[in-house]
């Protein structure tokens, strides 16, 4: 029986991790466990306000990561939306930035500023719909659309994509632009890959590239070098072109983006593009703060393996640390980072949606997940800072121990990891819209 298309999709953007627990305390546990429940910020509703105690949490914070351990978790999802409005409306955040393809997240920028375009519709032709094409997210952007109607433009909230995962649209707005400037070229979509990039999967992407000679992979190397320099050079036309400087930077931020692109899809494997990718997220996070947003906080919405603070390992995946976009971003920021984690207890998912049927059990209290599903609370948040100053309770903090990443676990060490934690107490799937059904659908069904 052939494996569905869809659930293959899905397979490839889940990496097989197989963490190794820290030995069994259960005293150290115990301790940890209730002083999260005397600590605990306890969110009785996704619908309403966050208590009062947590305006104090994020004064310092210039970017917060907002983390999730499963992509497609309705929960999850609905809290993040909970600390989003939180965030916008009470600590004065006017910037998002989506674990999404900088350039297609720029038709939904347009819509939460002027409600110009279908929201449904730009959902559903992000390089990541499978990730973001869900009714929970139309509820979220349609709530920063309204509070954006009738502000003026420095009070608004500006939405941004950060990952360079599918660069395509962005390089082909580049030679549509270098047209309209007069700047010549001899670059053209096939000669900068873009038939390679069809479909904006990378892990489809990056198998073509895989089947290139070294030669045809070089080539396109030096193309993307080329179509910088072509930029650089027709800085003057491409100014005059668009009455501003500001064209001429973000068509500058495409090329990169072009090229990193590239760099990840020619990636010897999958850790060296990982590192890429990181890489590349973090330069398009610093640019938008430096460039488009100077002065403005922001919200970054990715998962937790992105926006945490400190590496972390993946036995049987990986040799050695992995360094999420958050490290780096802490290497500038310093204390203006701070980054909130997403875990859960529990939870089930249905059979004819992506990823399938899941039976997502408890974990054991040695694992972060599992501590925090032995509080006894349902849904609450956790300020990890405080405990650094009470021994017990940060020597449980500082052990490596496992937490939930999709569908498998990561190794990390909790309080150089996240700043803060919220918890779920059980999780069920986020619901696709009707496009993103049909999406699925024309990709095969389960048997």
């Amino acid at each position: 029986m052939q494996t569905p298309k869809y659930l293959v999709l899905f397979g490839l953007l889940m990496f097989a991790f197989m963490g190794s627990c820290a030995k069994a305390d259960p005293h150290a546990s115990r301790v940890f466990i209730d002083w999260v429940r005397e600590q605990a910020i306890i969110i009785d509703s996704f619908e309403t306000s966050l208590p009062e105690q947590s305006t104090s949490l994020f004064q310092q914070a210039r970017v917060v990561g907002l983390g999730e351990s499963r992509h497609d978790s309705r929960e999850q999802c609905l809290l993040k939306s909970l600390l989003t409005r939180h965030l916008i409306e009470v600590q004065g955040y006017r910037t998002f930035i989506l674990e999404e393809s900088f350039p297609h997240a720029e038709l939904l920028n347009q819509y939460v500023i002027t409600g110009q375009g279908d929201l449904r519709d730009i959902l559903n032709r992000l390089a990541g719909w499978y990730l973001w094409d869900t009714e929970e997210m139309v509820e979220l952007i349609q709530w920063i659309r309204n509070f954006n109607e009738g502000r003026p433009e420095n009070e608004k909230v500006h939405f941004y994509g950060m990952d360079i995962t599918a660069p395509a649209l962005g390089v082909l707005e580049i030679l549509d632009s270098l047209a309209a400037a007069g700047v010549e070229t001899a670059l053209d979509p096939e000669k900068l890959g873009l038939d390679l990039q069809a479909g904006n999967m990378w892990p489809t992407t990056w198998q073509r590239y895989g089947e290139l000679s070294e030669e045809r992979r070089s080539e396109l190397g030096r193309n993307y070098s080329d179509l910088i320099k072509t930029i650089e050079e027709g800085r003057g036309a491409i100014v005059a072109s668009s009455s501003s400087t500001g064209e001429y930077e973000r068509m500058l931020l495409l090329g990169e983006i072009g090229r990193i692109g590239n760099n990840l899809f020619s990636s010897a494997d999958r850790i060296d593009g990982g590192v890429v990718r990181e890489q590349g997220m973090t330069q398009i996070v610093l640019w938008i703060l430096e460039h488009e947003r100077p002065g403005e906080k922001a919200i970054i919405w990715a998962h937790n393996l992105h926006v945490a603070k400190s590496p972390f390992r993946a036995p049987g995946f990986a040799e050695g640390e992995l360094e999420p976009m958050g490290m780096l971003l802490q290497e500038e920021l310093g204390d203006q980072y701070l980054v909130i984690g997403g875990t859960f207890g529990k939870g089930a998912y249905p059979a004819n949606v992506p990823p399938g049927e899941r039976d997502f059990a408890k974990v054991s209290a040695d694992v972060l997940d599992g501590a925090l599903a032995e509080v006894g609370l349902s849904n609450f948040l956790i300020d990890l800072r405080p405990a650094q100053k009470i021994p017990d309770v940060a020597g449980w903090l500082q052990v490596e121990r496992e937490c939930r990443a999709q569908e498998m676990m990561a190794v990390m060490v909790t309080s150089s990891f996240f700043d803060m934690v919220y918890f779920v107490e059980e999780i069920t799937r986020s619901q696709p819209t009707p496009l993103a059904l049909r999406r699925y659908q024309s990709l095969g069904r389960p048997d």
